[in-house]
């Protein structure tokens, strides 16, 4: 590999983005295929000064390191796609998948390549888009996760999760059980505040009694509205992992009921909150109907 390697980005949203100006900063040379992509994202490849490689075929051929940056939902298929691309091909890159998948699914695509000889590195990202590449984390595990460190340890905030492929699954879904755990606690507290009319008063007193806690609330919670269904999945993804390791999973059973509650009572829709106060004022519209 190259010392300086080319970085095929696929595909450039807003986490993709962040990602690609961080790389492009530090003299990385990033391409992605444009071709049939939408309007929105061939700007965002422009902006962020991405190389447009064209096809999918061309840029994956022309690449050394593969960044997966689409979905959980989506990572299989790009990784078959990619499989295609390169079943004639001697390129043979670093794969490495950013999409915060299920253990399993981790393990899965990791599989999936092994007989094409390409090396994994399984990986998610901890914190918003807008947080890359000062604060935001980026978890990876695997055999080959030390390839990854070195070459961007000086670009990433990175956090090494182990040997094990899954573990960096396995490490963003528990986290995102704590932090999506306080939210569906204090969405249910204030489902039953709203119903006995004191959701204001008990709001007050929250943030005189709890200021921590109140204050990690201020930097989170007003973005559920708007991800509510993705964090439904999330917490869909961990009930499965704990359950094929035969582990306790009430409380991700809870959260994700709790989430789906809320979503259904489509309280949120066409909300944009931006203070924790706005977000729960919201749920008096139960108590309404």
């Amino acid at each position: 590999m190259q010392s300086q390697p080319v970085i095929a980005l696929l595909s450039p949203g807003d986490m993709g983005t962040q990602i690609a100006k961080a790389l492009i900063k530090n003299n990385f040379r990033v391409i992605t295929a444009g071709d049939g992509r939408s309007e929105k994202t061939l700007i965002n490849i422009q902006d962020a000064g991405i190389e447009d490689t064209g096809s999918l075929q061309n840029t994956v051929e022309h690449a050394d390191i593969i960044f997966s940056l689409t979905s959980p939902k989506g990572s299989l298929k790009l990784a078959e796609n990619i499989m295609l691309c390169l079943q004639n091909s001697s390129n043979r890159p670093l794969y490495v998948d950013l999409n915060s998948n299920t253990a399993s699914l981790a393990l899965y695509i990791e599989k999936l390549l092994l007989p094409m000889d390409i090396p994994f590195v399984n990986g998610a990202v901890m914190g918003p888009s807008k947080d890359i590449p000062d604060k935001a984390v980026l978890i990876v595990s695997g055999s080959h996760r030390n390839d990854f460190i070195s070459l961007f340890r000086h670009v990433f905030k990175i956090k090494d999760a182990g040997e094990k492929t899954e573990a960096s699954s396995a490490y963003k879904l528990l986290f995102s059980m704590v932090n999506k755990g306080m939210n569906a606690l204090f969405f249910e507290t204030m489902t039953a505040a709203a119903h006995f009319g004191i959701l204001d008063e008990l709001n007050d007193s929250l943030q005189e009694f709890l200021p921590g806690t109140y204050k990690d609330l201020i930097k989170i919670t007003p973005t559920y509205p708007q991800h509510l269904f993705r964090r439904i999945d999330e917490m869909k993804g961990l009930i499965e992992m704990l359950k094929n390791e035969n582990l306790p999973h009430t409380i991700a059973s809870g959260i994700a009921e709790t989430f789906d509650r809320v979503y259904q009572s489509q309280i949120f829709e066409n909300e944009k909150p931006e203070q924790v106060i706005e977000t729960f004022q919201n749920f008096k519209k139960l108590s309404e109907e």
